[in-house]
């Protein structure tokens, strides 16, 4: 057997042809297995195989013929099938699109939150014991106290009491009876401080302290009793960061101090492994007396923040109370700044690899496999966690279809609209352009230049041509514009649909007036002449002969163009968009067949559902073989090539 013969021309054709071949998909290959697409890359190793075996040998010949084809049929056609099949038993959408481990491992890094009391610290981030691995952050906690405000000695006499007759409006009148303050009296409340002056109270005889003012009313002695276990804690404006505090009451009255609140700080070194309490001696503060430096603590520069940024973001520093609990950096510090930020957290949800669960620490709820794509809650059946992972689910999306009325009620009114559509447009279209045929038969003047405008719309690019026409049915187009009318053609349901049905009549009319015409010369004349001296007329003519026979002849293209039509998604998406909604929130239109539809739930909705898309895909196909091969059967074409 010789493998290279014939035409040395010939022979070198095809070994340059053979060799480019299989040196691209050898690349192809090979990118596919190095990607990890490892069944793509077995099937370019069958096309490389085949392509040699086809076209190196003579064992075959036709398959020199029919492997292109073969393998184009597998990679464009078998194989999208078998993957929708596929993925219509299987429960693939928002959020169920991992695999199972990756599942897992997602929910366990992102099982994070704030403690409840969000905690937070301004930190300064460097490195402990020397070892710039062992990343540690600095962090001062601020702690308010109060005290004796240092360089005040006044002592204020003092009336407790309430403003205005509301016994919750709390106010100090306040005596400096030993003259050791630049104020005389005051009136103090909670959050304000009015000094007065002699002629603004009414004065104690025997001590001279003040005892009323405008506004003010004295607690009685049985009053002043029953909240004496309160009044320690009470505290009255005094000057800026001072405040006046009541000491037991002697007669009635009150010594009231004056008292500073201040701020002190408490320090901490946080590493992966320890939480160290550091006394103020060991430690480097700035003006404010926060922590910037500390024993056996080193402050990471700029370049080394930069450096170790990814390490400094996702390290876990160890808290003063146990795990889950932890310190993680959420901010790092700007270049010539000293401090980040950081945050308590909690590491919430646990999982146990044993029981294949996952149990918040926080509220208890434990978490087990549905056998659907998610971790839930047995008790709480709404309440799962994100993401889920892609679950076979049998029959679930194609049961889906009947039993969830949110999925059954839009999808009938779509099946009955496609069924609709796709029927109407071809009886539209095969009539006019049979009616056209007919008419552009007869012996006219000018019958090409009218032939040539009745093809326009179907030498014009389909897109632009319903782009063009959306444009003119908007409410604002040419349309209304020029009949000086206000008609929603393409936001009213019933407007809506006649509009389609007759921007795709404009668009398909002419395919079938060109094989219509095609068909007319088909027709032997002498049928009609035989007729005609038989005494039939045109009407019976057409009815009875040239109908019958153009039906027989184009039956295969009407079902064709009833397939088409069934999925024609370009004129419904780019016309109307489906719309209008059925109702607000409705995933379908009053325009939307099954194609288009099945392209919302799949990629226009904010949870994409490729698994139910793809179940409605194989009842698309299902429907649209069934119909096809009907038609065909019933029409007896496929007959003569018995």
């Amino acid at each position: 057997m010789r493998i290279f013969k014939g035409n040395v021309y010939a022979v070198i054709a095809k070994l340059i042809f053979v060799t480019l071949a299989e040196s691209m998909l050898g690349y192809l290959m090979l990118s596919a297995f190095g990607t990890g697409d490892t069944n793509i890359a077995i099937f370019l190793a069958v096309c490389i195989l085949m392509i040699a075996f086809a076209y190196l040998t003579n064992i075959s010949v036709p398959l020199k013929f029919f492997a292109p084809g073969i393998m184009f049929l597998i990679a464009f056609v078998i194989v999208p099938m078998v993957f929708t099949l596929s993925m219509s038993v299987f429960k693939y959408q928002t959020g169920n699109m991992l695999s199972k481990e990756a599942s897992i491992s997602t929910i366990d890094d992102q099982g994070v939150v704030p403690d409840k009391n969000n905690t937070a610290y301004d930190v300064v981030i460097g490195y402990y014991d020397g070892k710039k691995s062992n990343i540690a952050v600095l962090g001062s906690i601020e702690k308010e106290v109060e005290g004796a405000a240092p360089g005040v000695t006044a002592k204020f006499d003092s009336v407790l009491g309430y403003l205005n007759g509301d016994k919750t409006n709390l106010a100090v009148l306040a005596t400096d009876t030993w003259m050791d303050s630049q104020y005389a009296y005051f009136l103090a409340t909670p959050s304000s401080f009015t000094p007065l002056t002699d002629a603004d109270v009414t004065l104690e005889e025997e001590n001279y302290t003040a005892v009323s003012t405008k506004d003010f009313t004295a607690f009685s002695k049985a009053e002043i009793s029953s909240m004496l276990e309160d009044i320690p804690s009470l505290k009255f404006k005094y000057e800026t960061n001072y405040f006046l505090k009541l000491g037991s009451p002697i007669k009635g009255m009150f010594e009231g101090s004056v008292n500073q609140s201040m701020t002190v700080y408490n320090y901490f070194l946080a590493t992966k492994d320890e939480y160290i309490r550091v006394p103020p001696v060991d430690i480097v503060k700035d003006g404010s007396g926060v922590g910037i430096g500390a024993k056996n603590f080193k402050k990471f520069t700029s370049e080394q923040i930069s450096k170790y940024s990814n390490e400094i973001g996702n390290v876990r520093l160890t808290y003063s109370k146990p795990a889950p609990y932890f310190i993680g950096i959420e901010t790092l510090p700007k270049p010539g700044t000293n401090f980040g930020y950081a945050i308590v957290q909690i590491k919430n949800i646990q999982y146990d690899k044993k029981s294949d669960t996952f149990t918040n620490v926080l509220s208890g709820a434990v978490y087990t496999d549905d056998g659907k794509g998610n971790y839930r809650n047995a008790k709480k059946p709404k309440d799962f966690l994100e993401p889920g992972w892609r679950q076979g689910v049998w029959f679930d999306n194609f049961t889906s279809l009947f039993n969830d009325t949110r999925i059954r009620e839009p999808l009938i009114k779509v099946f009955i609209w496609t069924i609709a559509f796709a029927f109407l447009t071809v009886i539209t279209q095969f009539a006019l352009g049979l009616l056209v045929a007919v008419a552009m038969d007869k012996k006219i003047r000018g019958r090409g230049i009218y032939r040539s405008l009745m093809i326009l719309p179907y030498a014009m690019p389909s897109i632009m041509s319903i782009l063009i026409w959306g444009g003119m049915l908007d409410d604002n187009g040419a349309i209304n514009g020029i009949l000086n009318i206000s008609v929603p053609w393409l936001h009213d349901e019933w407007l809506a649909k006649v509009s389609v049905l007759l921007v795709n009549l404009w668009l398909g009319f002419p395919y079938f007036y060109l094989i219509a015409s095609g068909s007319l010369q088909a027709i032997p004349k002498e049928l009609a002449e035989s007729a005609s001296i038989d005494g039939a007329n045109p009407r019976q003519i057409f009815r009875l002969i040239t109908l019958p026979l153009l039906l027989r002849m184009l039956t295969p293209l009407l079902v064709a163009s009833f397939a088409f039509n069934f999925n024609n998604f370009n004129i419904i998406y780019l016309l109307t968009g489906g719309g209008p909604s059925f109702e607000f929130g409705s995933v379908a239109g009053a325009t939307d067949i099954l194609i288009s539809y099945t392209y919302k739930l799949a990629f226009d909705t904010t949870i994409q559902n490729y698994g139910l898309a793809s179940a409605i895909s194989v009842v698309i196909f299902i429907i649209v073989a069934s119909m096809s091969m009907y038609g065909i059967r019933k029409s007896k074409v496929l007959d003569d090539f018995a």
